[in-house]
């Protein structure tokens, strides 16, 4: 049962409230009485608890309003109605703005208190069950947080929008932090082409890339701030965090040496690796992911496993759009009943190869970078056919140097398994009302967690091309002019008299973490919150 204080200079008030409060309604009980505020505030710093206190607004003493006032200042859970007269409404409307939750006229009415009683028993009942599932989430295990950041970072890579929405408050309510400074995403993958020059199945090569992951997670416990996860592709992805860009780069080198050094003693095999752009933000991690995923397809030009950063080659990207564009046409031309399309389309791709008589490990490496494009491409294309594939390219590279008339030989026998299936985008509508629409939900709701695929929900899009828009109409990022609204309102507040704590500032504007929103503050203004707040009071 609830508790319920009533405080009243008039006995027989109290008296009633006393004597019929359980019979009125049978979730309350009369805990506690008091004739002023004075009285009542004893009671409240004795310890007693109360769900629930109605009181009179006018009493010697002190009065229900500075009772109300007092409550509030103390920061107690418990819930306020006044009881006023018709001419005392004025000081009922002002007691509102001490977080009294409703009021009562007199004389009292039994229906009114019925009702009164009811809406205060449910808006308890949801903040029990609210609470009582906040303790649920804070009382999980490590493990289990850290599994539903794995989740989390898996879903943002693989632009799985449906599992960010869901991942991401959930995220925000168990308060985890997964950037206090900057982070970036690290690729690490094997080295195909060594395994399949080895006497090794290409079925093994998940138990291989398996046991890259878990060493990798293993190495993860003795690094901070460091998560591995799987990508969509089964690459091991690892967000890597630091205090700054250059600390993040410099973390992932140490990780990923370290790493190559017990694959290697363990396996005799070599690991490729790629760091993506370093974040401020976990939602653009997305884009340091995929700039990763460019970076790491550096390997089909060098000679050795190393590890890749993501500064742009001009030339190599040249070559990889050719290879990538080349790679785009293959499905097209597989309903050609001849293959002249198909042979056509392959000997553009091997023509790319950069090389007239390519080697035994290129030309597995260009193989298994198309098998992996197409079989994103291709629909129904299952592990048999793939690994059918693979077992053709190991097989039918015996020679180490092969023509360019065989390559493209072989790559034809290789793509057998494979069938066309593809898919068309979607339409688009007005990109002004879009962009607009997008905008307004953004500044209604930025200090909620907010995804850019939960606001391309909103405005009926997809979050690519939301994407899209966002660049061409604002000429910024989605998440740059989020974080702007957010770093805007965070500095009005700052200004504000009396000062508002930097944390309580980091909440209202979305942070679960204040040593991250003073990071990204700091970035925006170029100096930390507290001191930003201590200059503007300064001036006034």
């Amino acid at each position: 049962m609830y508790r319920l204080l009533i405080v009243d200079d008039e006995p027989l008030t109290r008296h009633y409230m006393k004597t019929n409060l359980t019979l009125l309604h049978d979730k309350w009980e009369c805990g506690g009485e008091a004739e002023d505020g004075q009285e009542a505030l004893n009671l409240l710093d004795r310890g007693e608890s109360f769900d629930l206190i109605i009181t009179d607004i006018k009493m010697p003493v002190m009065s229900g309003l500075e009772l109300a006032r007092e409550v509030t200042q103390r920061q107690l859970k418990t819930r306020m109605v006044i009881i006023s007269g018709y001419d005392e409404f004025s000081l009922a409307k002002e007691a509102m703005h001490y977080g009294v939750h409703d009021y009562l006229l007199k004389p009292l009415v039994k229906e009114e208190l019925i009702a009164v009683l009811d809406k205060m028993s449910e808006q308890l009942e949801a903040d029990r069950s609210a609470q009582l599932a906040y303790k649920a989430m804070v009382s999980l295990s490590v493990e289990t947080k850290e599994q539903v950041a794995r989740n989390f970072l898996r879903a943002l890579v693989s632009d799985n929008n449906i599992e960010i929405k869901a991942l991401y408050p959930i995220l925000f309510r168990l308060k985890v932090s997964l950037i206090e400074g900057e982070g970036a995403i690290m690729l690490v993958d094997l080295d195909e082409a060594q395994l399949l020059q080895r006497d090794i199945s290409p079925s093994d090569i998940a138990l291989f890339r398996y046991i890259v992951h878990q060493t990798a997670t293993e190495l993860a416990v003795s690094n901070p701030g460091t998560t591995v996860f799987f990508d969509g592709e089964q690459q091991t992805a690892v967000l890597v965090t630091g205090d700054d860009s250059t600390d993040v780069m410099s973390r992932c080198g140490q990780l990923f040496n370290h790493l190559s050094k017990v694959i290697s003693n363990m396996t005799g095999i070599a690991i490729w690796g790629a760091v993506g752009s370093s974040e401020i933000d976990v939602l653009q991690l997305n884009s340091s992911y995929h700039k990763a995923n460019r970076a790491l397809k550096g390997r089909l030009f060098a000679c050795e496993p190393t590890l890749f950063y993501d500064h742009p080659n001009e030339v190599i990207n040249d070559f990889l759009k050719k290879i990538d564009n080349a790679i785009a046409t293959l499905p097209a031309a597989f309903t050609d009943t001849h293959d002249l399309n198909l042979k056509a389309a392959l000997k553009t791709l091997v023509e790319s190869m950069g090389t007239d008589a390519p080697d035994r490990r290129k030309t597995i490496q260009f193989g298994t970078y198309m098998l992996n494009r197409l079989s994103g491409l291709l629909e129904g294309v299952g592990q048999q056919s793939f690994h059918q594939a693979l077992t053709t390219l190991k097989q039918k590279t015996e020679p180490y140097i092969l023509s360019l008339e065989e390559v493209v030989s072989l790559y034809l026998l290789m793509l057998q398994p494979f069938l066309q299936r593809l898919g068309s985008p979607s339409a688009a509508s007005n990109e002004h009302e879009i962009v607009t629409k997008a905008k307004n939900y953004i500044y209604a709701h930025f200090a909620e967690p907010l995804s850019l695929a939960l606001i391309a929900d909103q405005t009926g899009v997809t979050p690519g091309y939301l994407s899209s828009l966002f660049h061409q109409n604002v000429n910024e990022s989605y998440i740059k002019f989020l974080t702007r609204v957010r770093m805007e309102y965070a500095a009005k507040l700052l200004q504000a008299k009396p000062p508002v704590k930097v944390y309580d500032v980091s909440e209202k504007v979305g942070y679960v973490s204040v040593k991250h929103f003073s990071y990204v503050f700091k970035q925006h203004y170029g100096i930390p919150p507290g001191e930003y707040q201590d200059k503007s009071l300064s001036l006034d």
